[in-house]
């Protein structure tokens, strides 16, 4: 009898998934449509450009697959790559890997191809183009000449051997862990090229992008900015569009917008636009991710179907719909509801390997009263600017964040490990509170009477955090006796459109604020500055002229390497991530490689170069060696070197560590999160979403009313 019962208990256990698949859904049904917040402040989901706010990589996150992933305990993982081989030949002084691509498909259905690893990262290392990310693929052969112009960009050591096969060839033996750690970066993943060299334009708009993540961008909905207008009784009307001037000196720039031909379509930039904000917008399941479209469920790789951000909402209406549970998400929590007990309770918090900082413009003039003089490019002036802040009561105010210390934020590794924090070996290296006596002091010592000077900081009108920092910012500098005022940057009306089209779209947008500083269009400016990797080098690196990722410069007549947007050049700098760069090449090098890299025009050039990377391992105890294990070492201890010269410099200054602060409803499950972004919704459930019926005719909203909802008396 016991046999018996057993055996039916099993069949029973077996049976349970059939019915459970059966009452999952109808034929009818797609998934579930999610609503939530996110953000609404990202309006270029171009991966190289993701980061300027902490909370577009976590859209840009879902919408583009990397090669390798780092998950949530900070180990590496394959994604688009299926198996990858190492190769080295050391008698012929070959050093190569081969990546073996998983088949996956675009969301427009092209398979995704060795060809698309290739572009993207040709597109990366271009001459032409203006991408800080570009030092992450620096030991890819020929990388670096190609950026300094000395090579074709054909002559790049990665190639498609197969349509799933990437063959990458390296300058030497490289630590190719750290190499598969940079592979984990958004800014180095696959591009389609058709789509992106038909447009400058291509990731602003759903219907000229396509994307190789669990999600699309379904649709965009834009509004126009209004001010209330008074009518001659003194009431409230309909209001007028807000206008935005966009100076005469916003002239085109072929290096921000990545495109190598020329481009004759389109206006210049100058004139008056209507601004923009996000009205909704909405992701969509990619339907060829890790999917046969003829044999397996829709919901096979994506669970969810859609997910319905509004960005119409006041901050207290946001908060009812979460608590109702119409709203099973907030990603980006308003600054008025941080202090709210409901939300103190129920947020998690994690390191958003981003640090909010002020950069200086050593180039601007500012106005002193006369011809204009560079105030910025005195370090007194620039260190005495950063001892005016105080830090904690910044962090304070913002409630996700902490007082920087650094540059290099938390959660970023000290090696190639998780197992030490960067931020926690090298210690506290700035203060944390306001010291306006040493700053002035500073300030005399450098000849400047501040209230000569006037100047702007420029912020990202749109986000309401990051502007409540810098007007903290701006009163610490208005006491030390500055001119200082903060000038918001919106998006506008697309003023630039680069098509072969004779009309303007009014469905793609220009945001002001990110191409500020990609034309170097400021004299400060405040922003999130946020880490390629979770890799020191990848937020020190680009301060250094060879490894600044922008394009080159014709000087005189002569094309050189363009700095560090700030303009900051040091050669002791320069010459210490040179240093690190060379850890894993110089034990089989001498002084007499000057064919090394095909980037030095004699052999006196190279020597002068290798005497001085040779001095810096001397002065720091590094003896050169052929193991890997020594590198990462040695690495370390030449990035905690570089932070200290970077901050005594001050051409960067750290305010505070961002943080991820979410909301996660109850009502979801699986929602999972990777090292970098806080949620992954691929295989999230929403429980009984089969009572919420979508409504998308011109907004995505619900109809609740299977759930009991009244809706407010507030319409949007």
């Amino acid at each position: 009898m016991s046999k018996r019962i057993i055996a039916l208990l099993l069949c029973a256990f077996m049976l349970i998934p059939c019915f459970a698949s059966c009452a999952k859904k109808d034929e009818d049904d797609v998934g579930a449509y999610i609503t939530m917040y996110l953000t609404d402040d990202t309006f270029d989901f171009d991966p190289a450009n993701a980061y300027y706010n902490k909370d577009s990589i976590n859209i840009i996150g879902l919408l583009f697959d990397t090669l390798f992933t780092l998950d949530k305990d900070g180990k590496v993982k394959k994604s688009l790559v299926e198996e990858y081989e190492i190769i080295e030949d050391v008698e012929k002084n070959e050093y190569s890997m081969e990546l073996k691509l998983n088949e996956t498909c675009w969301s427009n259905g092209t398979q995704l191809s060795a060809d698309d690893v290739v572009f993207a990262w040709k597109r990366l290392v271009n001459s032409n183009n203006n991408f800080p990310a570009a030092s992450l693929l620096y030991d890819v052969k020929n990388a670096r000449a190609i950026k300094e112009g000395d090579v074709s960009i054909d002559d790049l050591g990665v190639e498609a051997i197969a349509l799933d096969m990437v063959k990458v060839t390296f300058e030497g033996p490289i630590d190719y862990d750290q190499f598969l750690l940079n592979l984990t970066s958004v800014a180095t993943a696959p591009l389609y090229e058709n789509y992106v060299t038909k447009n400058a334009d291509w990731a602003k708009k759903p219907s000229t992008m396509v994307t190789s993540g669990a999600y699309k961008i379904g649709k965009i909905n834009y509004k126009d900015v209004t001010e209330p207008l008074l009518n001659s009784k003194g009431e409230v009307v309909e209001g007028q569009e807000v206008q935005v001037k966009v100076p005469d000196d916003y002239a085109f720039d072929e290096g921000y917008y990545g495109m190598e031909e020329d481009v004759e379509k389109g206006t210049i930039g100058s004139g008056t636009y209507v601004r923009k904000k996000i009205n909704f917008f909405y992701l969509e399941r990619n339907v060829y991710y890790y999917r046969d479209t003829e044999r397996d469920s829709i919901d096979e790789s994506v669970t969810n179907y859609r997910i319905l951000v509004d960005c119409t909402m006041t901050d207290a209406q946001l908060l009812e719909e979460y608590k109702a549970g119409r709203i099973f998400y907030v990603g980006n929590i308003p600054l008025s509801l941080r202090g709210d007990a409901f939300v103190k309770e129920n947020v998690k918090t994690t390191n958003a390997l981003s640090t909010f900082v002020l950069y200086m413009n050593e180039n601007a003039l500012i106005d002193d009263g006369g011809d204009g003089s560079k105030l910025f490019a005195d370090a007194n002036v620039r260190n005495a600017l950063s001892l005016a802040i105080d830090r904690q009561a910044i962090a304070e105010a913002v409630v996700y964040a902490k007082a920087a210390t650094g540059l290099v934020c938390p959660g970023v590794f000290d090696t190639n490990s998780k197992k030490k924090e960067f931020r926690t070996e090298g210690g506290d290296l700035i203060a944390t509170s306001k010291n306006l006596a040493k700053a002035q002091e500073l300030l005399t010592a450098a000849g400047i009477t501040p209230s000569k000077y006037t100047f702007t900081v420029k912020v990202a009108g749109n986000d309401e955090v990051n502007v409540a920092i810098t007007k903290m910012i701006v009163a610490a500098w208005q006491e030390l006796g500055f001119n200082v005022t903060m000038e918001e940057i919106f998006v506008i009306t697309n003023n630039d459109y680069y098509k072969e089209t004779d009309s303007v779209p009014n469905d793609v947008c220009d945001d002001l604020f990110i191409e500020s500083i990609q034309r170097n269009k400021y004299e400060v400016i405040a922003f999130d500055y946020n880490a390629y990797s979770a890799d020191a080098y990848s937020m020190l690196s680009n301060f250094a002229n060879s490894f600044s990722g922008m394009a080159l410069q014709l000087v005189d007549g002569v094309y050189s390497l363009t700095p560090n947007s700030t303009g900051y050049t040091s050669t002791e700098y320069n010459d210490l991530m040179e240093a690190i760069y060379y850890i894993p090449y110089f034990a089989k090098l001498t002084e007499d490689s000057y064919s090394f890299l095909g980037l030095y025009d004699t052999a006196e050039e190279f020597k002068t170069l290798y005497n001085k990377i040779k001095a810096i391992y001397e002065a720091n105890g590094i003896t050169p060696s052929t193991k890997p294990a020594d590198w990462t070492k040695q690495k370390s201890t030449l990035l905690h070197k570089a932070e200290e010269l970077l901050l005594k410099d001050m051409p960067v200054i750290p305010v505070v560590f961002n943080e991820n602060a979410v909301l996660v409803s109850d009502e979801l499950t699986k929602v999972s999160s990777t090292y970098y972004i806080p949620a992954y919704f691929r295989k999230t459930n929403l429980k009984d979403y089969q009572d919420y019926v979508p409504v998308l005719e011109g907004f995505p909203a619900v109809d609740w009313s299977k759930k009991g909802y009244v809706a407010p008396e507030e319409t949007k």
